[in-house]
């Protein structure tokens, strides 16, 4: 899955849980960083690996719970966006990386045919598999562009919202240094 998915699709879904829209647009980078490990030729392993994606997330939120509790929901929604990441990756994560050399797969399909009636089927591998080199990341897939098409799309139609809504964006966006010094 390209990254602009990988970014999209969790900060929608937290965005219509109405999680508070700073946060998620402020942490929304961070569903994108487990393909920061192609860089290391360790694509979907390195990265995805329970390590970064689990115990490292978990220790911040122990920690924020135990000494800055202001920090909580923040660290729920950066473990959301990285675990995220994962699950959307289900096509081949080496998710015990680097104690089990092996990815995980799961493959889910449905199929419809309309040639003699109406056939839907539904079909689902999962495994274990050796460890595939996956080389780098598409920024771009079809997919990708689909959503950016139908995001076009949609802010045409509604384009009050939509400007409504990116003035509300740019207004975070310029809120954002004075967060910090706070």
């Amino acid at each position: 899955m390209d990254p602009l998915m990988h970014l999209v699709l969790p900060l929608l879904f937290l965005l219509a849980l109405r999680v508070d829209t700073r946060r998620a647009v402020l942490l929304a980078p961070l569903a994108v960083l487990p393909d920061l490990d192609a860089l290391f030729g360790l694509h979907r392993a390195l990265g995805h690996s329970f390590i970064p994606i689990v115990l490292v997330p978990m220790a911040v939120l122990v920690y924020s719970k135990l000494k800055r509790p202001e920090w909580v929901a923040a660290a729920l929604i950066a473990q959301f966006y990285l675990a995220s990441h994962v699950i959307l990756d289900l096509g081949g994560v080496a998710f015990l990386w680097p104690f089990v050399q092996e990815q995980f797969y799961l493959e889910l399909g449905v199929t419809f045919a309309a040639s003699d009636g109406f056939d839907i089927g539904f079909t689902a591998d999962w495994g274990m598999r050796e460890l595939q080199d996956m080389g780098t990341t598409s920024i771009l897939s079809d997919y990708g562009f689909a959503l950016l098409f139908l995001g076009a799309l949609t802010a045409a139609v509604f384009r009050k919202e939509f400007a409504d809504g990116v003035r509300k964006l740019w207004s975070t966006i310029r809120s954002l240094p004075g967060m910090f010094r706070r």
